[in-house]
């Protein structure tokens, strides 16, 4: 039975280091690019929650000074549509809940102003 041997080279061996340092880098740089991530969504949610609420707020006093003629739900519904119609040209998605939500959230501050 002949015994295998390993011929190592100083070349293999800071080849294999070579190999191993790119992968190390590689999973830091992939570690870095979820942390800025979850950093770019943390931060963008955050800023177009205030956006959402300032534009249910811009939309519901558009909707109770435009359309007094109209009845509630007629006025949600054009506030709606003012929001979606603003999202659409900034290019941020919201859902129905969330729209009716700040529309809601402007009229219980609207009473309780008064």
């Amino acid at each position: 039975m002949e015994s295998a041997t390993f011929d190592i080279s100083v070349r293999d061996v800071l080849l294999m280091g070579l190999e191993l340092g790119l992968f190390v880098l590689l999973v830091v740089l992939y570690r870095w690019k979820l942390k800025a991530l979850g950093y770019y969504r943390t931060t963008m949610s955050v800023r177009q929650r205030e956006w959402l609420n300032l534009i249910g707020r811009e939309a519901f006093h558009y909707a109770e000074r435009a359309f007094t003629h109209y009845d509630g739900p007629a006025k949600l519904n054009e506030a709606v549509k003012y929001v979606l119609e603003r999202s659409d040209q900034q290019g941020v998605e919201v859902t129905y809940p969330e729209i009716r939500a700040v529309i809601e959230k402007a009229k219980a501050e609207m009473v309780l102003s008064k």
